[in-house]
């Protein structure tokens, strides 16, 4: 694959393809950078953080993803609110740091096939996993169940549930540079399962609660 130059923004959040992310530019380095990408008509890459911070110099993960510029609200004082959408992923090959932003040679990651047979079971295990997952959340919170149906193919499912779990951004990030989205499935059917033990354990807990305060009452 050809690699390309662009524009890298360093975040404490990870991107996935297909996914929104709302963004506020209120630097001066990013201003610059989002102003060059709408003069230029290039995007910009999403870049995970390893090491440092949002507004101080910071080593970014490896891979990483295209931020497609849907909406931009600018304010009076210059600042400006985003709204981007996941793209494709990319591996970057080298940085430099020539300009006020950081940028990178990236080269873009092809989604890899998947055999959809081997895979349609998996899908709706998972999607179904995850409908359980959504909706034991729903209940913690006292909301009715989500009637909505996940998308069943693989890779838009593997990102949709990605973005939802509640995960530090280093195990996120191991879920964008996962190359398969049957495995990344795998990965996320395991953690949805731990994930829902703990929800049931909370929600039970919550009716109890509930219980003992009308029986008060």
């Amino acid at each position: 694959m050809p690699t390309q130059w662009l524009p890298l923004f360093p975040l404490n959040v990870v991107l996935f393809p297909h996914m929104p992310l709302p963004l506020h530019i209120f630097e001066p380095r990013y201003r610059q950078m989002i102003a060059e990408c709408l003069e230029e008509g290039h995007s910009f890459g999403v870049v995970a953080i390893r090491e440092g911070s949002e507004t101080g110099p910071a080593t970014p993960y490896d891979v990483g993803t295209l931020a497609k510029i849907v909406r931009i609200d600018r304010l009076d004082d210059g600042r400006m609110n985003l709204l981007v959408m996941g793209a494709s992923r990319f591996t970057i090959v080298r940085t430099a740091d020539d300009r006020p932003y950081l940028r990178g040679e990236i080269r873009i990651i092809p989604e890899t096939g998947d055999d959809l047979d081997a895979t349609a079971r998996l899908t709706e295990i998972t999607a179904i996993t995850f409908r359980q997952y959504s909706n034991l959340l729903r209940e913690l919170v006292g909301q009715q169940p989500d009637q909505a149906e996940p998308p069943m193919e693989p890779e838009l499912l593997s990102y949709l549930i990605a973005a939802a779990l509640n995960l530090q951004v280093p195990e996120k990030q191991t879920l964008l540079a996962e190359a398969r989205s049957d495995l990344r499935l795998l990965l996320e059917l395991r953690l949805l399962r731990k994930e829902i033990a703990l929800l049931k354990q909370m929600v039970a807990h919550a009716a109890t609660a509930a219980k003992v305060r009308t029986s008060l009452n």
